[in-house]
């Protein structure tokens, strides 16, 4: 390779400067190379693999089939720098996300797949993966504006289409002239139905697609794995939240909470006996919602104020007023179930019961937290994988008809709650009553899927259940 010579420089820098030139065959000097061409064509085959699978169809199997579908053009578009370690890393997470879609297609199995496709992208473009995670979908929409704004004509085709403007326009004239003048061809346009054409709604339907698919075919240009910005020292500033404040409000809040936890010790676990004219349902429905929102404020609080905390003391405050919490929740849990026993289980209900668990497990691992020192990421990203953890089993499970055997067999019974909550319902109540919905013009039905698009794995276990059921009832 010739070096190349800068005239008036130092010798030194004239012989150093051969980065400066860009080689034929070394590429050295070089950009990046061109950028990556927009996969129009695909986006197009997509956005009709969506319509057909999705669009058209009752939400089920076909569901699974566009995320797979979806996945294989992400993997597709990004062949050359996705290596078979990192494949292998990310199919797997994919299928594990759509397991919930195959049982039934519902909003939270509807979360997890579009998560787990989200979280099969970030794995295909590096390492960061929480930090790809966070970002696609803002980045993704930066990305799809500015390919938009960056949209632009050849001279090519610009020329084609200023050649074809003035026959096209001018012949489209005419068109409508002879038509119009002519009564054979007029009664023969008029045979034409246009029911099938496309309805403005359904074009709707193709751009929203079309907006959400293609961050995925343009994933590889975006900057999802870059490092952040480094941070500035921490300096601890003397405000209202420093070392004094939290000490106090630590002291403040252990007495609040104290008082709190032996009234609901004397109330609900040792038998006190309640103020005229109040039951032990009206004293558990006051009480269950508030003191989980006081859990979760107190958890916040805890999170927030661990950095200023100063010695073992204030480090055992905060410990016991996590504890007090932590009580505080088995109490709502209580006070919840003692609702139940007199008003019977709802779906909301279950949805209660389900999140103070997990609030009770991520102030366990809050503790755990303080206890081994670590940082505040480290609590975050295991709280979070528990609530991921409790979402996919709840999606996974027959809420409505262990919500309807809860109240057939255990009671109290609300005949009519039951008979509206749906086809996840239909065994149970075939089981307990099939007559029972009769009177009330809601009866829950187990329909069957027209095509393999409307399967779905928890229809087809709940139509096998139902025929065996009333196979048995009519022997």
């Amino acid at each position: 390779m010739t070096p190349m010579t800068v005239r008036g420089l130092p010798r030194g820098l004239q012989r150093d400067a051969w980065w400066m030139a860009a080689d034929a065959q070394s590429g050295v000097g070089r950009g990046s190379g061109k950028p990556k061409p927009r996969p129009i064509w695909l986006l197009v085959l997509l956005v009709v693999c969506a319509d057909i699978l999705v669009m058209r169809t009752m939400p089920g199997l076909g569901f699974v089939f566009l995320i797979g579908i979806l996945a294989g053009a992400t993997h597709w578009v990004m062949r050359g720098d996705v290596g078979l370690t990192r494949a292998l890393s990310a199919w797997p997470v994919l299928f594990v996300s759509l397991i919930p879609a195959i049982d039934v297609v519902q909003f939270t199995s509807f979360i997890i797949a579009w998560t787990g496709l989200t979280v099969f992208a970030a794995i295909l473009t590096g390492d960061r993966i929480g930090a790809a995670v966070m970002r696609l979908p803002f980045a993704g929409v930066v990305q799809t504006l500015t390919d938009i704004g960056n949209t632009r004509l050849n001279l090519t085709n610009k020329t084609s289409l200023i050649d074809w403007a003035l026959p096209v326009g001018i012949g489209a004239i005419f068109a409508a002239l002879f038509v119009a003048a002519n009564p054979i061809v007029t009664e023969f346009l008029s045979s034409f139905s246009f029911d099938n054409a496309p309805s403005l709604g359904r074009i709707i339907a193709w751009t929203i697609a079309a907006l959400v698919i293609w961050p995925l075919l343009r994933i590889g240009v975006m900057r999802l794995h870059a490092l952040p910005a480094r941070a500035r020292a921490d300096v601890r500033r003397v405000g209202m939240v420093n070392v004094r404040s939290v000490m106090r409000a630590l002291v403040v809040f252990n007495v609040l909470f104290a008082v709190q936890t032996v009234m609901d010790v004397g109330f609900l676990w040792g038998g006190v006996r309640l103020p005229e004219g109040m039951t032990y349902a009206n004293y558990a429905h006051r009480g269950a919602y508030p003191l989980m929102m006081t859990a979760l404020l107190a958890g916040a609080f805890a999170l927030v104020a661990q950095p200023w905390l100063d010695g073992r003391f204030m480090r055992g405050l905060l410990l016991v007023w996590i504890a007090q919490t932590l009580l505080l929740v088995m109490s709502s849990i209580l006070r919840l179930d003692l609702y139940v026993d007199v008003y019977g289980l709802t779906q909301m209900r279950f949805a209660a019961f389900v999140w103070m668990v997990v609030v009770a497990l991520g102030l366990v691992v809050l503790i755990l937290q303080i206890v081994g020192r670590h940082d505040a990421g480290w609590m975050l990203r295991r709280t979070f994988g528990v609530g991921a953890l409790a979402v996919y089993v709840c999606s996974l499970t027959n809420v409505t008809g262990f919500v309807a055997n809860h109240q057939l067999t255990q009671g109290p019974l609300d005949a009519y709650y039951v008979c509206g909550l749906g086809s996840g319902a239909t065994v149970v109540i075939a089981r307990h009553d099939n007559t029972m919905c009769d009177g009330y013009f809601r009866t829950p039905k187990l329909t069957a899927p027209s095509d393999l698009r409307e399967w779905g794995f928890r229809n087809a276990r709940l139509r096998h259940t139902l025929a065996a059921t009333q196979a048995e009832a009519g022997a």
